[in-house]
């Protein structure tokens, strides 16, 4: 009985043993599995943080490529004459340089919902708003898509434009319209000494809208010459001219000078007192003011040799009028000094044709 009993209980230590190697074999292979577990879950759980898709999406930003940021980036309203190329390059300038950063956006970022905000040089340029996937990721993680990117207003300026008529201005490559036009009809300086005359074309002003950058503006009249465009910085204004034509000025330039130059010479005393009267029209009452000049309190002199003789300044304002900066220089020998003093006449002289041949119709003293 007692050999039996023995049997009894070596039998059951030895059920107990391999019970309890069978439950350690077990435990460890579950504690292995939910380790695994574990580090698998958190490996998905790493690799679906909105923040790691968001340094993706900071690659864009960080190449300071313009180009592509407007690729994704929700679209910006830019004026009637700023291009997509101007404002591409313009962005490009702006964030050239910059330290680019991003951080949560305040009041709005939620796990649920992450917004981010995109900074150059720590001031505020974008908006990047995440949203999850249809799909997900093991364990019904979310993946992540950009939901949105929204450029940030930044300053731009508002410009205004007054030019001719008759002058084609183009901003930024785009030809200013009527669909610009403010106002029509300005008189400009001109019309004061030719419209007895004859009729020439007024200032138009155009609202440009507003830009980011600087616009480039170019203008050409009816002659296809470019002309001279200049900047008003307290009206935030452009102002376009009439511009030249090489081919009167060619034509007219011994004419113009030689006119300019016998009005020096009347005025000196040099020219008799009808000389001038074949460059003026008929009755004009420019021509009778120059006339009643007192010419005989004229200082004593020889007569002057006149120098220097050009024109630096030709506007074209119609086939039928111009105007030409003319400055020349008489040489006169005074008998009271016993000196050759220097004279300058520059003028700005307006002409006009009368019958097929060029009048003075005003001069601007």
């Amino acid at each position: 009985m007692k050999t039996l009993e023995k049997k009894k209980g070596r039998g059951y230590w030895i059920f107990l043993l391999g019970w309890s190697v069978l439950l350690t074999v077990v435990m460890a292979a579950a504690l292995i599995w939910f380790y695994g577990f574990l580090k698998d879950y958190q490996r998905v759980f790493d690799e679906t943080r909105p923040l790691l898709y968001q340094n993706k999406v900071m690659e864009i930003f960080t190449a300071r490529d313009a180009e592509q940021i407007l690729e994704q980036a929700e679209p910006v309203e830019l004026g009637p004459f700023e291009s997509r190329e101007n404002y591409i390059s313009f962005l490009n300038d702006y964030l050239s340089g910059k330290s680019i950063d991003f951080g949560t956006k305040a009041g709005e970022h939620i796990e649920e919902r992450p917004v981010y905000v995109i900074t150059a040089d720590e001031t505020p340029f974008a908006v990047v708003r995440l949203k999850k996937k249809s799909e997900t990721a093991s364990y019904g993680l979310p993946l992540w898509e950009t939901g949105s990117i929204e450029l940030l207003p930044m300053t731009t300026k508002e410009y205004e434009l007054v030019a001719p008529s008759a002058v084609t201005v183009t901003v930024n490559g785009i030809t200013v319209t009527e669909d610009a036009l403010e106002e029509s009809g300005i008189r400009g300086t001109a019309e004061e000494y030719l419209e007895a005359y004859t009729q020439i074309p007024s200032y138009s002003q155009y609202d440009l809208g507003q830009f980011y950058g600087e616009p480039e503006i170019y203008g050409t009249n009816e002659a296809g010459e470019p002309v001279d465009i200049s900047y008003d910085e307290k009206e935030h204004c452009y102002r376009a001219d009439f511009g030249g034509n090489e081919i009167l000025k060619e034509e007219v330039e011994d004419y113009v000078i030689q006119a300019v130059t016998d009005y020096a010479m009347y005025v000196s005393n040099d020219m008799a007192y009808n000389s001038l009267d074949k460059y003026f029209p008929a009755g004009s009452k420019l021509l009778m003011g120059i006339k009643s000049n007192q010419r005989q309190w004229y200082d004593d002199h020889r007569r002057p040799e006149v120098k220097n003789q050009k024109i630096t300044e030709f506007t074209v304002y119609s086939e039928d009028a111009f105007s030409a900066q003319v400055y020349l220089e008489q040489h006169m020998y005074v008998d009271f000094s016993k000196n050759t003093e220097v004279v300058v006449t520059d003028l700005h002289v307006y002409f006009v044709k009368i019958d097929g041949a060029w009048k003075v119709a005003g001069i601007a003293f």
